[in-house]
Order: C-alpha cells, then sequence, then structure tokens
C-alpha cells in the first residue's frame, strides 16, 4: 500500500502495513507443566508454562472473550488462542506499538456473531498515522515514566489501605482506641458510643468509576496530547 506523509512527519498507512497480528496457541490447563513462562490470553497473563511460544518483547491483544485490551509482555512467553499476539513489529517500537493500540478502539471491531469477537484481518485494515522510529521511543519512554509513576502510586495506596484497614480493625474490632483502658463498656459498646446505620451519618453516593476504566481514559488523553506536542 502507498503510505503518505504529512506535515507533521506523521505516516498515513493502515495498521497492517505497520504490524502482523497472529492468532495465539491451544494449551489447556491439563497440558501445562510447571514453570514460570506467563501464559497470556485476552485477558492477561492467566498462568505459567515451562515453554514459551513467543520471544519478547511482545503485544498481546483479545481475539475472543474480552476485547479491547492490550497488554505489553517483558518476558518470553506463550499467547494462547484466545489471544491475538504481534509476530513482526517490522521495524516499529514494540512500546510505541502497544500504547498505540490502546488508543484504535480495538473492542469496537468486534465481528458479527453470537460470540464477541475480532478478525485480525479487519484489524489490518485500520488507518493511523504514525511518527519516525526516534519520535516513537521518545513518546514510548515518556509514557512508560508515566506508567512507573501510576504504578508507585497504586502501590502506595495500597499500603495506605491496608494501613488504614488495620487501624479500623484496632479501634473498632479490637476496641483497642487511644484511651480504651479507661473508658466504661456498656452493653458491650465503649460509654457514649451508639449503634447506628451509615445512612443515618452520612450521605451515600453510589455513582462510580472503575480505577481500569480512569487509567485507559488518562493513558488515551496522554498519548494523544503526546502525539500534538512532538
Amino acid at each position: 500500500m502507498i503510505t503518505v506523509a504529512n506535515s507533521k512527519g506523521y505516516r498515513c498507512c493502515t495498521l497492517g502495513d505497520v504490524i502482523t497480528l497472529k492468532r495465539g496457541y491451544d494449551l489447556p490447563h491439563n497440558q501445562r507443566l510447571q514453570g514460570e513462562v506467563p501464559v497470556v490470553s485476552s485477558s492477561g497473563i492467566t498462568g505459567r508454562h515451562d515453554k514459551a511460544k513467543v520471544k519478547a518483547p511482545g503485544v498481546v491483544t483479545g481475539r475472543y472473550g474480552t476485547l479491547g485490551e492490550v497488554f505489553y509482555v517483558e518476558e518470553d512467553f506463550w499467547p494462547l488462542n484466545t489471544a491475538l499476539y504481534i509476530c513482526d513489529f517490522k521495524g516499529n517500537h514494540p512500546k510505541f506499538i502497544s500504547y498505540m493500540l490502546r488508543t484504535l478502539g480495538l473492542g469496537l471491531q468486534n465481528a458479527a456473531g453470537a460470540v464477541p469477537g475480532i478478525n485480525r484481518n479487519v484489524l489490518h485494515k485500520i488507518p493511523i498515522a504514525i511518527p519516525d522510529i526516534q519520535t516513537q521511543q521518545r513518546i514510548a519512554e515518556i509514557l512508560s515514566n508515566y506508567d512507573r509513576l501510576i504504578d508507585n502510586n497504586n502501590r502506595r495506596i495500597a499500603l495506605l489501605e491496608e494501613s488504614i484497614h488495620q487501624l479500623y480493625k484496632e479501634w473498632f474490632v479490637r476496641s483497642r482506641f487511644p484511651g480504651y483502658e479507661s473508658v466504661k463498656v456498656v452493653n458491650g459498646i465503649p460509654e457514649g458510643w451508639k449503634i447506628t446505620t451509615l445512612s443515618k451519618i452520612a450521605k451515600v453516593n453510589e455513582q462510580s468509576i472503575s480505577k481500569k476504566t480512569l487509567l485507559n481514559k488518562y493513558n488515551t488523553l496522554i498519548f494523544h496530547q503526546l502525539l500534538l506536542v512532538l
């Protein structure tokens, strides 16, 4: 296919000009042997095996089941038949490609049928604009820094949440709150306390958004901002 470079140096082409997707391989649970090789399905790493089918780095997305998720794999792995993996990056930066795929709405390319699925030939026809390899590397490095920052913050949040849970148990389950030694217990609870319902002391808002949805939207926004800046 003939490609066209725009004024910003981006090459306009199709996804199939940039990468080649391939279906993963069957590996029933009863045939998996103990090992450290990640087994990657449409929903990410779902097990381990003793042999790898694909050399790292790798990029995997769902073919059946969970659609639209994209996984970057940093070690040799076994892609399952529910997934598509990139067998040829055609000289492009693997980490950049993984970020780019997350912005293409792959889950919306669902083929007609009772079971949700994606045809790789359909994905290969998606029109895209891609920068040169140096710009790809810069974008990948910047977004990787964001990923590391997010991971560090998530670990900190997890530690804080665990501290909060332990503090709650210490105060309200074990009843070892500050000054508990000198507090009189009446009917099984400290004097001055009362038993009530959450709705009587707080307004509960049931609307919520998952962390995964929030992070996906955040990463997509950052990616498009970088394309504009670079």
